[in-house]
């Protein structure tokens, strides 16, 4: 036999280069897309992550507005109402030093009751108001001109008592109209007796310090009568 010649040096090169350019080459139907460059990554440097979404700012709630709390029977509607008035100080003071009216059946007091109080604060004012003025008007050291304007505040006063005595009936029954009226009046016959020293610039006001006080007094059962809802 005779021995294989080997293939001449040239034809081994060729092979071989084939060899690697099929090594090297890429497969059948694939695409190279060249990478567009970043202009804040390095070449070679990896892919930077994406950034995370930012968060949404939470919103806080508004404070709720301050509500009036709501006038309910009990111990604390004294000064519940006598927060409404224009002189709750004093009506705090004077209702809470009147002995409350017995409620049958465990009743709380109401705004009702509330009002009973405060109408028998102007009346035992009132009564006072009248002695003091029956006294003056009786006193010989009392200037002739002042005793017609204090007779005058005696009626006025006696007058109070009368429209105090309506405004409670007209309460029992639940008629609104006709308690504020009363009330009105119980304010006005304060001012009758004031008027009656107005008149005569030369007299001293001698009961002006109690027609103050009632005035005050009748003021907060209008009050309380408009806040309760009774008139």
């Amino acid at each position: 036999m005779h021995a294989m010649t080997p293939p001449p040096p040239l034809l081994l090169a060729c092979l071989l280069a084939l060899l690697l350019a099929a090594a090297v080459a890429p497969p059948a139907g694939a695409v190279c897309v060249p990478r567009k460059p970043d202009g804040h990554t390095k070449p070679g440097a990896p892919a930077a992550k994406p950034a995370p979404p930012k968060a949404k700012p939470k919103l806080t709630p508004a404070p709720p507005k301050p509500t009036v709390p709501p006038i309910v029977p009990g111990a604390d509607i004294v000064r519940s109402l006598c927060m409404k008035t224009d002189y709750p100080d004093l009506c705090t003071s004077v209702l809470s030093k009147l002995p409350q009216p017995p409620l049958p059946g465990g009743k709380r007091l109401d705004g009702a009751g509330v009002l009973r109080l405060a109408m028998a604060a102007v009346r035992a004012k009132a009564a006072e108001a009248k002695v003091a003025a029956a006294a003056l008007a009786n006193d010989p050291r009392t200037q002739q001109l002042a005793r017609g304007p204090l007779h005058d505040c005696v009626e006025s006063f006696d007058d109070i008592a009368y429209s105090l005595d309506q405004a409670e009936k007209s309460l029992a029954a639940g008629d609104r109209d006709t308690t504020g009226t009363m009330l009105d009046t119980v304010r006005t016959d304060v001012d009758t007796c004031d008027q009656g020293f107005e008149e005569r610039e030369e007299l001293k006001p001698l009961m002006a310090t109690q027609d103050a006080e009632l005035a005050k007094l009748a003021s907060n059962c209008l009050a309380i009568a408009t806040a309760a809802g009774l008139r």
